[in-house]
Order: C-alpha cells, then structure tokens, then sequence
C-alpha cells in the first residue's frame, strides 16, 4: 500500500536527492600551500580560480550528476510498485546501490584530485553525509517492505 511507512523513506530519499540538486553543496576543498589559489568540489559542479584577478573556471561534472538523478528516480517510481513487491524490493535495492555509488563517485573525485595535484591540501565537509543518509532510507524501506511480503506469505499459509 502507498500509506505504509517505507513510502516516507523512500520519499525521504527522494527529498534529500532534491535538496542536493536545489543547493549543490561543498562536500571537499583544496587550500594551496603556497599560493593563494584553492580548488572546490561540489556535489554536481567543482570551481577553481578563487586568487585576485585569476578568472573563476566552473566544471559539471556528470557522472554524480547522472547517479544521483538515477537514485531519485528509482525511489520515487519503486514508490507506485507496491503491487508488486518483488520488483519494489529490487527497485530499491537498485536505489541502495546507486546511493553507495554516489559516495564512492564523490571520494573518488576527492582522492583523484588529491594524488594529481601534490600542491593542495584537501579537506573534506559534513555534506559528505548526505549520500549517507540518501542510502539509509532505502535501506530501511527495503526492511519495510521486506516485512510486508513476510507478513503476506504467513496469511497465504494459513489460508
């Protein structure tokens, strides 16, 4: 049913996949150590250029872009598969494993950065969290409807 409570986690992580797309918030910076020059990884774009008079350059960077777009919609359409259980609970774990590709996509871009460019120290942020919380909720919504199809199958033994 679309009133039972993995509806919330999956629209939670929906939510969080819109409030990423809406802000784009920093999630890893790089301070060069002698210069004043620095380098910013966001979730959907990085920007370079922050010295006076050296001109701000801005990169999409795609591949995070086309993940997490992919997570959203995978949670939000497994929502209206609630006939269907077997292919909801394959949705969503789809939906889990898209998030874990989210974080792992955005630490690789971090750590790549960091071994090409020995000038810069990296720091990474608390956004990091989010594709975090992104994977959490399908987790518990696979639970959710885990324990629907168990309660079922019990109901059909009985009849």
């Amino acid at each position: 049913m679309i009133q039972r409570i993995q509806t919330v986690y999956l629209f939670v992580l929906f939510a969080i996949g819109l409030i990423l797309a809406w802000q784009d918030p920093v999630y890893a910076w790089f301070d060069g150590q002698n210069q004043p020059s620095s380098y910013v990884l966001m979730f959907w774009n990085s920007y370079t250029g922050t010295a006076p008079g050296e001109p701000v350059m801005y990169v999409a960077d795609l591949m995070t872009m086309v993940v997490s777009l992919a997570a959203m919609a995978v949670g939000i359409i497994a929502i209206f598969l609630f006939k269907n259980r077997k292919f909801q609970m394959r949705m969503v774990l789809s939906a889990l494993m898209l998030c874990g590709l989210l974080l792992c996509v955005l630490l690789a871009r971090f750590y790549i950065f960091k071994m090409g460019h020995e000038e810069y120290v990296g720091h990474l942020g608390i956004p990091l969290i989010w594709p975090v919380l992104m994977a959490i909720s399908a987790g518990m919504a696979y639970r959710g409807i885990k324990a629907d199809e168990e309660m079922v199958r019990s109901m059909d033994r009985i009849r």
